[in-house]
């Protein structure tokens, strides 16, 4: 029980480790690396309540292990997406997010129904923990791409 849901982010900063401990998470790096810079690797990768920092040289990396062996979900570049599925856990709400399909809420709480009298709704069956999924589409950057409608005999005839 805990952390469910293993991803990386393809960067690395003190603020975004200092996201992941205030989560909840340990640093993962080996007693024998503790004089090592932790700015100088290019990823973050979470993982059963531990972070490790990974670089674009390490054959870890390029052999795609353990990212891929362990079903990581890629979050590119985006923080926000990063911490929501880093934040997943089976055993408390906190820090999770809840949605009803069309409302989102952000858990400040251990258990999501302990404190939200003012949306009883969420005790029901209406809000639920937000899947992968739902957080990759709230965290995705949204494109319009305007729609161009044209006749195809007004190109063709164009004489």
């Amino acid at each position: 029980m805990g952390f469910t849901t293993p991803c990386f982010i393809r960067k690395n900063t003190p603020e975004l480790r200092k996201e992941l401990e205030y989560l909840g998470y340990s640093h993962g790096k080996p007693e024998y690396y503790a004089d090592d810079d932790d700015n100088k690797y290019d990823f973050v990768m979470c993982h059963n309540g531990r972070f490790f920092l990974l670089s674009q040289e390490n054959h870890v990396i390029r052999n795609g292990h353990p990212l891929k062996k362990h079903g990581s979900i890629n979050c590119g570049t985006n923080e926000s997406l990063f911490l929501a599925i880093a934040a997943l856990r089976d055993d408390v709400d906190i820090h999770q997010w809840f949605t009803d399909g069309n409302e989102w809420l952000l858990c400040k709480y251990l258990k999501v129904g302990m404190h939200y009298q003012d949306k009883p709704e969420i005790l029901f069956e209406k809000w639920h923990k937000a899947t992968v999924k739902e957080l990759q589409e709230l965290f995705s950057p949204k494109i319009q791409v305007p729609q161009i409608e044209w006749n195809i005999n007004d190109v063709i005839n164009k004489d």
